[in-house]
């Protein structure tokens, strides 16, 4: 699956109600999960965006050092 340029997968776990992801944003894996599909997707969802946005930071204050 893709969001925001950034692929991820979702599979269903060996237990009953568990759905796990795993992304991988600028090299740093990130993984999760949720009790339902649609839960571990809009987990992933939400981890996705929490890292570009500490990119996003990160280049802004590297930005501001030169």
């Amino acid at each position: 699956m893709l969001y925001r340029g950034i692929e991820y997968s979702v599979v269903q776990g060996i237990e009953r109600h568990l759905w796990k992801w795993a992304a991988t944003v600028s090299g740093t894996k990130m993984s999760g999960y949720g009790s339902t599909r649609d839960e571990a997707i809009g987990n992933a969802k939400k981890a996705i965006e929490r890292a570009i946005q500490k990119q996003r930071f990160k280049q802004d204050l590297d930005g501001e050092d030169q």
